[in-house]
């Protein structure tokens, strides 16, 4: 029998985990209700015609082989004044494309860390990038976000966790998977600390776009008058409702303060060629054209939002924050069997047919009670969801669906 390596027993990615499980359901004749996975797509979003067209003109009449590891010319150019107009200047010297910001996590943080180097987390935060640590033989840090809190990073205990080893600050804003929104002021406090201790911050900013309240400022933004740092991550996966065609980069704020680093990122970006060249095509159109449809999709899924938010808020034993972005809400449930997060949610699964993610999952606390529910469904749909997750908590009589 050939073996696997043991790092891969070390990758775990919850959002996908308890697929497998569901798909057994399912061959057993079960239909399931999938909100793990926040794709537009699946739940009859669709991109703009703008950006199709770009990618459609391209496939037809330009050129689509091997584009440079560092990306299309054009794609990094406007990313580029993207940024710089947004108040970050950058150069396209200082951006890097990639097959969605998953990539770009995996790239950074390969080019980052040895065995043994630490890196500060959020809990919860999005999995991808524990799975990338553990794999790497690194060690996971996390910062506790609390919902009394409103989920919100607390810089004293930040700066507690650094030690000698520590080499970097991930900041996820808005956050997956709360949909909490980190003010500017907080921002600064934590680039402050990572400038104090000499770390670099990550900054995972996919979601700015899709607040339902004001925009938070870029990390990279409020990070011009401090020396620390700064390699933002973003995509046009949840923006521009295009999740599969992997489009996304990172961009770097005070490169010169990393440049072994950035020279490091860029060899290992060689060695996979290129990140999909005919839809980098769609950057410039996608940063640079009509956003009214962005405005269209924002209302649909706060009328989501408010609909699962008032579900919640209906059934004993379930509650939740209002999430300020994105289309997730991550739901406590006070459980009258006291089922671990894992063992509750793999229940709705199996009694309901309900696939939802565990909190642990995301680095909560398992015993908390927390999942976390994608809302992009309909309300028809998340009505019958609600039923079901009420009949898990032991009420017969619940009738969410006409809220």
């Amino acid at each position: 029998m050939i073996t696997p390596s043991h790092r891969t027993a070390e990758f775990h990615y919850a959002i996908r985990h308890l697929v497998s499980a569901a798909e057994a359901e399912e061959r057993a004749g079960r239909s399931i209700i999938y909100l793990n996975i926040g794709d537009p797509q699946a739940y009859g979003f669709r991109p703009p015609a703008h950006v199709v067209e770009a990618v459609t003109r391209a496939l037809q009449d330009s050129f689509t082989g091997y584009a440079h590891s560092e990306g299309l010319r054009e794609a990094r150019v406007a990313v580029a004044e993207f940024a710089t107009a947004s108040g970050a200047p950058t150069a396209p010297e200082h951006v890097l494309m990639t097959a969605g910001a998953s990539e770009a996590a995996d790239l950074v943080l390969t080019a980052l860390v040895d065995e043994g180097d630490e890196v500060l987390l959020p809990a919860p935060g999005y999995p991808i990038y524990p799975a990338i640590l553990n794999k790497l033989g690194a060690v996971v840090r996390y910062y506790q976000l609390e919902s009394a809190n409103g989920w919100q990073p607390v810089a004293e205990e930040i700066d507690s966790l650094v030690t000698e080893r520590t080499r970097a600050l991930v900041l996820i804003n808005p956050n997956n998977p709360t949909g909490s929104i980190i003010p500017d002021q907080i921002i600064k406090q934590l680039l402050e600390v990572a400038a104090r201790r000499k770390l670099l911050v990550i900054a995972d900013e996919v979601y700015r776009e899709l607040c339902f309240e004001k925009q938070p400022t870029s990390a990279s933004v409020l990070a011009k008058e401090l020396s620390v740092p700064v390699i933002t991550l973003e995509s046009l996966s949840k923006t521009h409702l295009v999740p599969g065609w992997r489009v996304g980069w990172m961009r770097y704020t005070h490169e010169k303060e990393m440049r072994e680093l950035t020279n490091s990122i860029g060899r290992l970006a060689s060695g996979r060629l290129c990140s999909p060249t005919p839809t980098q095509y769609a950057v410039r159109p996608a940063l640079e054209g009509d956003k009214s449809f962005l405005d269209v999709f924002l209302r649909e899924i706060k009328a989501r939002r408010d609909f699962v938010v008032e579900a919640v808020r209906g059934i004993a034993g379930l509650s939740c924050d209002v999430p300020g972005a994105a289309f997730y809400v991550m739901i406590k449930a006070d459980d009258p069997l006291q089922r671990n997060d894992e063992k509750f949610v793999l229940d709705l699964l199996q009694q309901t047919g309900v696939l939802v993610v565990p909190g642990s999952g995301f680095g909560a606390d398992p015993r908390q009670g927390l999942f976390r529910l994608v809302y992009l469904a309909d309300e028809v749909v998340l009505g019958t969801v609600f039923e079901r997750i009420s009949r898990l908590l032991g009420h017969s009589d619940a009738r969410v669906s006409q809220l």
